[in-house]
């Protein structure tokens, strides 16, 4: 297929408008599914983060409600001192939750000789052992699960924390201020605590899963891991310890956010394991924090399968497009190319050339019946045109003989009169068409008279050369020395006026000049006037008296005027195609610039005199068409001559 073929240029457009289609729903798709996606894991984030934390908080509330109900049971002294002991071993054996419990007193609030008095049972194996906490080397005014509470006046989570002497589990101490009655007063008078074990809420924050690698964690007040999937970092590593050895701020920023409590979801990058989500919350009872991690890519690890899938479905499905694309616009614009190829033909004349068969009743059957309907008009045409030129040939060369003829009609051989050296002529004649309406004639009527004459028929083409011809033929038949040269212009006239239908007319202007005496005899039949160059020194207009054209009126009488001619005078006679010869402004030649043309070239002979105003008018019309004849006649008169 070719890279300019119209089949290629379809297919191409029609695959990018499909592929840029394509692109702009995937992208719209992709932004799409993407936030949904987001959306979807920040909900879920929070949905899971919150039923940790009611999992917590149910573990949790039963066991906080004991050391509160033991502070009020306490402060009413239903409990003696000395049963204090087996009270808290059958507590701690009765509540598997509880690992410890103490009952520690003020400094000698029993007794001044009493300084500690706190009571404690705590589990050993399988068996649940009591014992007294308080002495100089342990002095238990000072731990923080003792003074935090009796200074905040409320009950305090302690810091997670490893019991060694209870078989390195990992506790946590719930103190709950308590008071009594010294002498009607309600006084502070120590702290219960229970140890809770944590492997519980390992077990829980753990239990969290998140796809593959994603998990749950649990910090405490001052960002100490309790729980992580990596156990080397409980109690041992802070997540800002481990946002400075990670070398990324932004889990130290995240850090911040949990120990003040907030909830959120942040993005942050390990260099290992790439982009997480993060979002953590605060427990209630604790005011520890939980994180849950989801892996970035893991969390979009399904939208790039599926975008996969789509793009291998969409360049297979491109691929379809392309093979039945191809196959129909083919089997479409295949007949072009033979229509193509036909019209080559009938343009080299092959009128019969077969075009390719069509089927189907679409445009391509519309394209067919256009190129059958071509292939048949062209034909007639074509036989048409043949014999139109043909007939056109033949007129030409009809034109062509007429011409010929008119041409011999009027003398063309100069000096006409090699025996008459009184006188000598030159004439000249230019059809605009191939024969014209222009006329002009000169012969010897006697032995000394000179006759001639020019003239211009109405009209142009045939019709005018025949109306040219009919004249010429009347001016030699009645022209003789026995007729003056209005007798002669009256008399054609009258002929021509009988049976002149056509209502042609031919102005016409006659001279017999007597070489002997130089007298002029005229008769001007609506023509231009000629001009008389006298003595070869001054040119100017005759004057002539106004007649009508010949034709017109068979009665009218023309009449005749005279003027001698001097040896060495010049009479120039024309047509009006000389002084109405148009330029491509269609600006006349004009009579003035006619005569000064002559007033110039005064004292040339006529043969030169016609050439000069061949070339001036040929100046004026600048290859401007040739709108009418050109006849010009130029006789000087050299004087009566002596013969030897």
């Amino acid at each position: 297929m070719k890279k300019n073929s119209l089949s290629f240029k379809i297919i191409s457009r029609i695959l990018l408008f499909c592929i840029a289609l394509g692109l702009v729903i995937f992208t719209i798709y992709y932004y799409f599914t993407r936030e949904t996606i987001e959306r979807s894991a920040k909900q879920n984030a929070i949905s899971l983060a919150n039923n940790t934390i009611n999992k917590i908080e149910d573990y949790i509330k039963p066991a906080e409600t004991i050391p509160e109900n033991l502070a009020w049971i306490i402060e009413t002294g239903a409990i003696s001192k000395d049963s204090i002991s087996s009270f808290l071993t059958k507590l701690v054996k009765n509540n598997p939750a509880i690992f410890a419990s103490a009952i520690a007193f003020e400094p000698y609030f029993f007794s001044n000789d009493l300084k500690y008095f706190s009571p404690y049972a705590y589990r050993k194996d399988s068996s649940i052992v009591s014992a007294m906490l308080g002495s100089p080397e342990y002095n238990y005014f000072i731990m923080d699960w003792y003074q935090i509470p009796a200074v905040l006046k409320q009950a305090y989570w302690s810091e997670p924390y490893f019991d060694e002497g209870g078989g390195g589990i990992l506790l946590s101490t719930y103190s709950v201020p308590f008071y009594m009655k010294r002498n009607g007063q309600r006084v502070f008078g120590g702290v219960i605590t229970i140890d809770i074990s944590l492997d519980w809420l390992t077990e829980i924050v753990n239990s969290v899963k998140i796809f593959e690698s994603g998990y749950a964690f649990l910090i405490s007040r001052n960002g100490v891991f309790v729980t992580h999937p990596d156990r080397s970092f409980i109690m041992n590593e802070s997540i800002f310890t481990l946002a400075k050895e990670l070398e990324v701020p932004q889990l130290r920023e995240i850090g911040r956010s949990m120990i003040k409590g907030e909830s959120n979801l942040k993005s942050i990058t390990y260099k290992d394991k790439g982009k997480v989500w993060i979002y953590h919350t605060q427990l209630p009872s604790t005011k520890w924090a939980l994180g849950v991690v989801y892996p970035h890519k893991e969390m979009y690890a399904e939208l790039h399968k599926l975008n996969l899938i789509i793009i291998l479905l969409s360049a297979f499905g491109l691929g379809l497009l392309l093979f039945f694309t191809v196959k129909i616009i083919n089997k479409q614009v295949g007949p072009l190319t033979k229509f193509s190829k036909s019209a080559r033909l009938i343009a080299e004349g092959n009128f019969n050339t077969e075009l390719p068969a069509i089927v189907s009743n679409d445009e391509m059957k519309e394209l067919y019946e256009s190129f059958d309907f071509m292939q048949k008009e062209l034909s007639d045409y074509i036989i048409n045109l043949q014999d139109t030129t043909s007939a056109k040939e033949k007129i030409e060369s009809e034109l062509r003989i007429a011409k010929e003829i008119q041409m011999g009609m009027i003398p063309h051989i100069f000096p006409p009169f090699p025996n008459l050296p009184e006188i000598d002529l030159f004439a000249s004649l230019v059809s605009a068409k191939e024969v014209g309406g222009d006329l002009y004639d000169f012969f010897l009527i006697d032995e000394h008279r000179l006759c001639f004459a020019i003239g211009d028929v109405s009209g142009k083409g045939i019709p005018a050369s025949l109306f040219m011809a009919v004249t010429r033929t009347l001016l030699r038949s009645v022209a003789d020395k026995e007729r003056s040269a209005s007798q002669i212009v009256s008399l054609i006239n009258k002929t021509l006026s009988l049976n002149n239908e056509s209502n042609m007319f031919v102005t016409f202007f006659l001279g017999i000049l007597d070489v002997n005496s130089g007298e002029l005899k005229y008769c001007n039949a609506g023509h231009n006037p000629p001009v008389i160059l006298k003595n070869k020194q001054h040119a100017s207009y005759f004057n002539i008296t106004k007649a009508i054209p010949v034709g017109l009126f068979e009665d009218f009488e023309y009449t005749e005027e005279s003027m001698h001619i001097d040896a060495g005078d010049q009479i120039f006679l024309y047509t009006d195609g000389l002084t109405e010869a148009e330029d491509a402004n269609n600006q006349l030649f004009g009579d003035s610039s006619l005569l000064n043309l002559l007033q110039k070239n005064v004292a040339l002979s006529p043969r030169n005199l016609i050439e000069k105003a061949t070339d001036g008018v040929s100046a004026h019309v600048n290859g401007h068409i040739q709108s009418d004849d050109l006849t010009m006649m130029s006789i000087i008169y050299n004087g009566k001559l002596q013969k030897e």
